[in-house]
């Protein structure tokens, strides 16, 4: 049976303030972000000036097809659970998705986001709540693909974002598991054929399908993403040869991480993103950057099997502990 998603269900959000806004326009097309600010923290700022508060930079997954910014069950509640235990302001974006748009673009639009977030979060957040952002303080996190984009963002921006977190990432796109066709279980989802691949392109072409698409908050595009994992068809959003795409290479030639240190978890029987993949990183770290605080939990569980972790159980609280020291000095 397929997974059972709650697309309209936000009641994970109950305890928060939403602020939507606009970070980036593309050929007039409006590309969306949202600020996630406790309650009791907007509350004490009506009352009483409070310092400037910490940030938990959010990246969406959904394979790079689907999925939204605040796409319900994409957002595990552990990050509302950090954010209200540290008074720390969440923000998260939509951003460009493939088939539509590139790699490269979407890399463009988190790249824009951070901006946004270091040079107009602070106004925008202290107009609609009284709250000061401290934007040297910045944690990234992401989930799937969006923990791919979340080291990403790391690797390319160290001097701006004290540590990162992923969540079954996607590392490796060169294992056979993304570039092979074969029988593969995901949440007994249905094979799909190649051919929704094909019709989907066929239609873009035809002017049947937007050229720009930044939201899929109902994850209609669900078999699409699924299509293209199930028949190796990856390499057509991230292509192998460019060195400068694969997190592993990128630390091959140089790149590193935040001093803050990085934290990783992934579940054991990981049905569409291979724990094999954080494994490669956890060696290749140890390898080349073996000074940088970097963790990696492998658990029991299935992707997304955060959905109902608590920040307070070990293998969680243990591997956020450097971090939010990092974060918070």
């Amino acid at each position: 049976m397929a997974p059972q998603f709650n697309p309209n269900d936000f009641s994970r959000f109950v305890n928060f303030d939403i602020f939507e806004t606009v970070y980036k326009v593309v050929r007039g097309h409006e590309i969306a972000c949202h600020v996630l600010v406790p309650k009791a923290l907007v509350e004490q700022a009506r009352d009483t000036p409070t310092s400037p508060r910490p940030i938990i930079f959010r990246i969406h997954g959904g394979g790079f097809i689907s999925g939204s910014s605040l796409f319900p069950d994409f957002f595990s509640p552990w990050h509302l659970q950090f954010a209200s235990r540290h008074e720390a302001v969440i923000v998260s974006c939509d951003y460009r998705l493939a088939p539509e748009a590139t790699i490269d673009e979407i890399i463009a639009d988190i790249d824009d986001f951070l901006t946004w977030t270091r040079t107009k979060l602070p106004e925008f957040i202290s107009g609609k709540a009284k709250i000061q952002a401290d934007t040297t303080r910045i944690l990234s996190a992401g989930d799937s693909t969006g923990g791919y984009l979340s080291l990403i963002t790391g690797l390319n921006h160290a001097s701006d974002v004290r540590a990162v977190t992923a969540s079954y990432p996607l590392v490796d796109a060169e294992s056979h598991h993304f570039t092979e066709a074969y029988e593969k279980p995901m949440f007994g989802f249905p094979k799909m054929p190649a051919s929704l691949i094909d019709e989907h392109k066929a239609k873009l072409k035809k002017g049947e399908i937007p050229s720009i698409i930044s939201a899929d908050p109902q994850v209609q595009r669900a078999a699409l993403m699924f299509s293209y994992i199930q028949n190796g068809k990856v390499e057509e959003l991230i292509p192998l040869n460019r060195r400068d795409l694969s997190i592993l290479d990128k630390i091959e030639d140089g790149a590193r991480f935040p001093p803050g240190g990085v934290f990783v978890w992934h579940g054991k029987e990981d049905s569409v993103v291979p724990v094999e993949g954080s494994i490669k990183l956890a060696d290749k770290i140890k390898e080349l950057n073996p000074d940088l605080t970097f963790t990696l939990a492998v658990c029991e569980g299935d992707h997304g099997f955060d959905a109902t972790s608590s920040i307070d159980e070990p293998w969680f609280s243990e591997g956020l502990k450097p971090l939010v020291s990092a974060w918070l000095a």
